[in-house]
């Protein structure tokens, strides 16, 4: 009978897969770039102590070229890149890596460095290897994690997903009962407690501090912060034409968008939060025919009157001028970006870049401070778009192999070491003789400096 089972069950997905076939599916858009960059960085634009390491950086990028191939498909969300590291001085000294799999689950990494090994891990896991990596080596990841996609958007839709679920049954959209402000309050809370993602967020955002928990209580006070800015009371969205504003009872407006051809607007306008610090923002976009340009202005800033908790937790200010909608094209943009805080690194960069329709790319990132002795780090090269023959998707066998990073134990790592070593000792003396000796040593004081070097010594 199980056999007979197993035959119709056969035929039946024969014959589906033969009218899906006849069916001739059009395989996703893939977004595909060969790309071939130099960077230089500039050390006399950079304090004087740190001068003398940043002068063997500057040597070492000029020794080196950046090529490959970039892709992605937006419908897969998978990620393929083949990339060259090569020395300018020594072509043949070349080594090439590849980073492939998908963007939110899984992704692999190989190299020739590593021989027949594959080391994959899953970026859901990065935050908390930020924090490993501080525990263990006093090396701040956190802010380089948040560059990586999705990350922060991940830990946090659990809240927006609690929202819009509870919001989504109501009759009248425009009115939000008291009660159901209570219950959403409920379920961030939950999320904020046991979320796993949210959880490891919050932990590395706030591991590298000096003193975390002032930061910590205040992203955890996110569900109180909404009761107490509509004191549990109905919430109404009133819609204006172009516009729409989230009004509590009070009549105070808590969020307002604004939306037309040309233009997009958004600010959050929290009254007292009751709580030691209070978030906002506000956003524009400009709508040009061939680029748009934006401006961006977040802040979570003390409203206590308590001076010895820090004044603020963030400020970011960032404008960006004619971004193209397009690339390649014939553009010019510039902007500014400015990081004020704890939490992340204090820094503020002019940017300007041009581009070409012939795929030609020249990007630079200024010091205002320093704006006159000209750009601390810049990357020309070109990005040229290129047809992608097939599908970009991957199975789950294609990803996980050999060893995950983010789940190494002491006896996993020494079989990755047992395994990689013939390979390092093969490849790495050609690479690091055709690149310049101070450069190399800029490496090794680095690695020192986090203690990393004696372990990979070890």
């Amino acid at each position: 009978m199980k056999r007979i089972a197993a035959l119709l069950l056969a035929c039946i997905l024969f014959c589906t897969g033969f009218a899906a076939a006849e069916e001739e599916k059009e395989p996703a858009a893939v977004a595909s770039y060969d790309f071939d960059l130099h960077f230089h960085l500039e050390a006399d634009t950079f304090p004087f102590r740190e001068r003398k390491k940043m002068q063997g950086y500057e040597e070492l990028l000029d020794a080196l070229e950046i090529r490959g191939n970039f892709s992605y498909c937006p419908e897969t969300d998978c990620l393929d890149i083949h990339c060259e590291l090569i020395p300018v001085n020594d072509p043949a000294a070349a080594v090439s890596f590849r980073l492939f799999g998908w963007v939110r689950n899984w992704l692999n990494f190989s190299s020739p460095l590593l021989g027949d090994t594959a080391i994959c891990f899953r970026p859901k896991e990065i935050m908390k290897f930020t924090s490993r990596a501080w525990d263990f080596f006093r090396v701040r990841l956190f802010p380089i994690a948040l560059l990586f996609p999705n990350l922060t958007t991940e830990a946090f839709e659990c809240l927006v997903d609690d929202w819009e679920r509870k919001i989504s049954k109501l009759e009248n959209k425009d009115v939000i009962p008291g009660e159901r402000i209570n219950r959403i309050s409920t379920y961030w809370q939950a999320d904020l407690d046991n979320n796993e993602v949210l959880r490891d967020w919050i932990q590395a955002a706030t591991k590298t501090l000096a003193d975390g928990d002032p930061v910590e209580y205040e992203l955890k006070s996110l569900a109180q912060i909404l009761l107490n800015v509509t004191d549990g009371e109905t919430l109404t969205i009133q819609r204006d034409g172009e516009s729409i504003r989230y009004v509590n009872h009070r009549g105070e407006t808590l969020y307002e968008e604004r939306s037309t051809e040309q233009t997009f607007e958004a600010a959050l306008t929290l009254p007292d939060t009751g709580t030691n610090y209070k978030p906002g923002f506000t956003f524009l976009e400009e709508k040009a025919e061939t680029d748009h340009s934006l401006r961006l202005n977040a802040s979570w800033d003390r409203i206590s009157e308590d001076e010895e908790l820090p004044e603020t937790f963030l400020r970011v200010n960032a404008e960006m001028e004619h971004l193209p909608y397009e690339f390649p094209a014939d553009s010019e943009f510039s902007g500014s970006i400015s990081v004020d805080g704890t939490v992340l690194p204090v820094f503020s960069v002019l940017v300007h870049g041009e581009t070409g329709a012939d795929g030609k790319v020249s990007v630079s990132l200024t010091n205002p401070d320093k704006a006159e002795a000209g750009p601390s780090l810049s990357c020309t090269g070109t990005v040229v778009p290129v047809p992608y023959d097939g599908e970009l998707s991957y199975m789950i066998g294609d990803i996980i192999t050999d060893f995950n990073l983010f789940a190494l134990s002491d006896q996993s790592l020494t079989e990755l070491v047992t395994s990689v070593m013939p390979a390092l000792t093969e490849k790495v003396p050609d690479l690091l003789y055709a690149l310049p000796t101070r450069g190399v040593q800029s490496l090794l004081d680095t690695l020192e400096d986090y203690g990393l070097l004696q372990t990979l010594l070890q």
